[in-house]
């Protein structure tokens, strides 16, 4: 396992500011997922971390040694790492247990053979030893491409997007046997260190111990995934974690006045920002109650989503497991309420 030390990090490509100064510190052992939009950044990292690209500013360490910064860098092939790209990366003219064993081969390792029908076994695709790359079907190549990035024992694994081209149960699977083989939750199978980039929340609250949450080049929140859900430091940051309802509007004296109460502000601004989740909505006549039309009922199988117009016109979604009580009709006027702590409000 490694130790991983990101100090004002930056890096252009093609001249333009791909990251933009990050700091981070990472356990060994720890599951990091790099999570945001497209274009921020993350595989930049990622890459920079992997000695890939280098740095033109900040330095980053492994263990408290120094393998990167504008004028010193450590190859890849000398960093220990395991990586397991977005398209997997297989070798098409090796067999699977040869894509396998190369990274075996290259560290010399004592029974090479012997560790790769291992991880072929814990995997699942021992069968598929003689088969070749362009003949699986792609969950099969990620089974292979993991197999490949861990049978090195590295202390530490990079991974960019690797369930983004999986159906949604294999991509559950495979979160789960990834998780469980970086944590060494096998005998023979040393933990790791794993890095992560993901556009998706559900890889990141499954997987991760810590989140770093990316936009434009920059982290714009660290912390444990129960942290970021429950305290975004941003209205991106609560977008990336789910579907969200907002409502943006003025503030007068103090007072932000929206379709579902008035909220005192502390802070002296011009405007501000309202977002709730769709399932923090609930029928119900209370306090903070609230009315609005329901204008559509969709069935999503264990839950229900339904269109509500708020006074001003503004459309929310509310999402529910049981409307059957209510029974409400689409065209009714309907009050909803919502827990004051579940209203998150932002200061443009």
């Amino acid at each position: 396992m490694r130790s991983i030390s990101l100090a004002d990090v930056s890096c252009s490509i093609q001249g333009k500011n791909a990251v933009n100064g990050i700091s981070l510190n990472i356990k060994p052992g720890e599951i990091v997922c790099f999570l945001g939009p497209s274009g921020c950044g993350k595989t930049t990292s990622l890459r920079l971390i992997g000695g890939i690209v280098a740095p033109a500013g900040g330095q980053i360490s492994f263990d408290d040694e120094l393998v990167s910064n504008s004028k010193f860098q450590v190859p890849p092939e000398d960093r220990h790492i395991g990586f397991l790209f977005q398209d997997f990366a297989l070798f098409p003219h090796l067999s699977v247990m040869q894509n396998v064993l190369f990274g075996l081969q290259m560290q010399k390792h004592d029974e090479p053979e012997a560790r790769a029908g291992r991880m072929l076994s814990l995997t699942g695709v021992s069968h598929l030893a003689e088969r070749f790359p362009g003949t699986l079907s792609g969950g099969e190549q990620q089974r292979v491409a993991l197999a490949r990035a861990l049978a090195p024992a590295p202390g530490l694994v990079l991974m960019d997007e690797p369930f983004s081209n999986l159906d949604p149960p294999l991509r559950s699977e495979m979160r789960r046997l990834t998780v469980s083989l970086l944590r060494g939750e096998h005998s023979d199978i040393s933990p790791a260190t794993g890095i992560i980039v993901t556009h998706d929340a559900a890889d990141a609250m499954y997987m991760a111990d810590k989140i770093a949450v990316m936009s434009d080049g920059q982290i714009v929140q660290y912390d444990k995934p129960e942290q970021i859900y429950e305290n975004p430091a941003s209205p991106l940051v609560v977008k990336l974690m789910g579907a969200s309802n907002e409502w943006v509007g003025d503030v007068t004296n103090g007072v932000f006045s929206t379709p579902i109460g008035d909220f005192k502000l502390e802070t002296s601004v011009a405007s501000a920002r309202l977002m709730v989740r769709p399932y923090h909505l609930n029928f119900g006549d209370g306090e903070s109650s609230f009315k609005a039309r329901l204008t559509a009922i969709r069935n999503q199988g264990n839950a229900h989503s339904l269109e509500i117009i708020l006074s001003d016109g503004t459309i929310w979604e509310v999402i529910g497991d049981d409307f059957s009580n209510t029974r409400p009709k689409i065209g009714d006027e309907v009050k909803f309420q919502i827990n004051p702590e579940d209203v998150m409000l932002f200061t443009d």
